[in-house]
């Protein structure tokens, strides 16, 4: 894991021995993902004491000021404990921190290196920063074993092959313009895609019309002219980020859900090619974990639901469904410090985030 630190460098070292007590000290897993922050703070033992959330981190689609913030703000609030379940904790008693991020090469490479390193100095840390991929951290969080597959969709898609912390294998996860097929993003451009065929009349009708026109276009009284509801909803489009489609993925599995056709179409293809994903990665040994994480795959819904039972049959074994990605951190910080660790530390972490997210 290439640390990233005031002490950085080109290695993996392993934490120090020197420093906080390793035995009493916690551990800090943060995910920086596309869509949010989550860092958590926990015991070596498994215990969580502390909890944060920002909004996303990921330096290829923000400005580094942003992602600095956002980052800062999650790990300062996860350091303050979890309110009345428990006090502050001081930076200086972490022991190690782990990051899983999206874009992972700005958080070691060029300008934004040294900022990104900075904001882990401001929050008073003083360990080595180790910062994976955020595949590495999704799988970590649906198993305590060192390999392993993920399938990951949410706003975007990528199946990875992880071997400790490194990904050795990679399907897709080239990112929205040019890949992710599958994913969020490309569910809410098909949606978006239908709505103008239903509209100028080379598609059926669906039920996506009214709700990805009153979601995109923010208006509560969508024009009733059609040319207008045409140029709205194309204004709106092009006036946002193009990621911003990822959050028409539910309307899509919703309308499914209620039986419209193109909405299943879309759902059909998602799952076709998210197997497709998987299947060009993944062998049929159910000896060996395959991890599902993203919204896509672990919120309820036909996605999600669909591809679980296919893979299953594809691996010959229940595919796991990932914890928070924090989770799978936090456990790579808490066995490197102790290596010994059983899978009961895992389930704790686990249960300790699906916990406290019940308690906000």
């Amino acid at each position: 894991m290439p640390p990233v630190s005031p002490a950085a460098s080109a290695s993996a070292p392993a934490f120090p021995t020197a420093g906080p007590d390793l035995r009493t000290g916690v551990v800090l897993g943060v995910e920086a993902g596309s869509t949010l922050v989550e860092a958590m703070v926990a015991t070596v033992e498994g215990e969580v004491v502390g909890r944060g959330r920002s909004a996303l981190a990921n330096p290829t689609a923000l400005p580094i000021a942003d992602v600095v913030a956002h980052l800062g703000d999650a790990v300062r609030q996860a350091l303050g404990g979890l309110g009345g379940l428990g006090g502050a904790v001081a930076p200086d008693s972490v022991a190690g921190v782990v990051v899983g991020a999206a874009g992972i090469l700005r958080y070691s490479r060029g300008p934004s290196a040294e900022a990104l390193a900075k904001t882990w100095i401001d929050a008073g840390l003083t360990c080595p920063v180790h910062v994976v991929a955020d595949a590495v951290t999704a799988f970590a969080a649906g198993t305590p074993r060192p390999a392993g597959s993920v399938l990951i969709a949410g706003v975007g898609a990528i199946a990875a092959r992880v071997e400790g912390e490194e990904v050795t294998a990679r399907i897709d996860g080239n990112g929205w313009l040019v890949g992710d097929d599958g994913s969020g993003f490309w569910i809410g451009r098909q949606a978006v895609r239908a709505v103008f065929a239903a509209l100028d009349g080379r598609g059926e009708p669906t039920l996506l019309a009214e709700a990805v026109l009153a979601t995109v276009t923010g208006d509560e009284a969508v024009p009733r002219a059609t040319g207008d509801q045409i140029s709205a909803l194309r204004d709106a489009v092009y006036d946002g980020p193009p990621i911003a489609l990822a959050a028409l993925a539910p309307l899509v599995s919703a309308a499914a859900t209620a039986g419209d056709r193109v909405a299943q179409r879309i759902v059909d293809r998602s799952v076709s090619l998210l197997m497709a994903t998987a299947t060009a990665l993944t062998g049929d040994n159910p000896d060996e974990p395959l991890v599902l994480a993203g919204s896509l795959l672990t919120a309820p819904g036909p996605i999600g639901a669909e591809v679980q039972r296919r893979l299953g049959e594809h691996h010959g074994g229940t595919p796991l469904i990932a914890a928070p990605g924090a989770v799978g951190a936090a456990w790579l910080a808490a066995r490197v410090l102790d290596p010994g660790l059983d899978a009961s530390v895992h389930a704790r972490l686990a249960a300790g985030a699906t916990a406290a997210k019940v308690a906000e």
